[in-house]
């Protein structure tokens, strides 16, 4: 399945299931579809060590290449505590506890609407 075929709000509802699965906490999809030209949602998840943050982004990984789909862009490791995997559509950030404290991500986007995770 293509991009054009997948729309953005599945393709988040992908995402965050698959987080879900690899036991990812605090999982919330912020959408900015009406307050942003860049992407349309933004998922922030909490992995507890280096480990499950790359088990959280290689879910994603394979779940993505599974529909063709693969990141534009991606940055940080799993040892700095802060993992962003760009998908165009929706951009992923996969933190430690402390690194999501500190960037604050959910004190900035606390007004956008949030995507329920079925």
């Amino acid at each position: 399945m293509n991009r054009s075929l997948l729309e953005s709000k599945d393709l988040a509802k992908i995402i965050a299931k698959g987080l879900v699965d690899k036991k990812g906490a605090d999982i919330t999809i912020y959408d900015v579809r009406n307050h942003s030209t860049m992407t349309d949602f933004h998922i922030l998840a909490t992995g507890m060590n280096p480990p499950h943050l790359k088990a959280l982004f290689n879910e994603t990984h394979l779940r993505m290449k599974a529909r063709d789909l693969t990141c534009y862009r991606k940055s940080g490791t799993p040892d700095s505590g802060w993992i962003v995997a760009d998908y165009v559509d929706v951009v992923l950030h996969l933190f430690n506890p402390a690194a999501r404290q500190y960037y604050a991500l959910d004190v900035l986007w606390k007004d956008m609407p949030r995507l329920g995770i079925e």
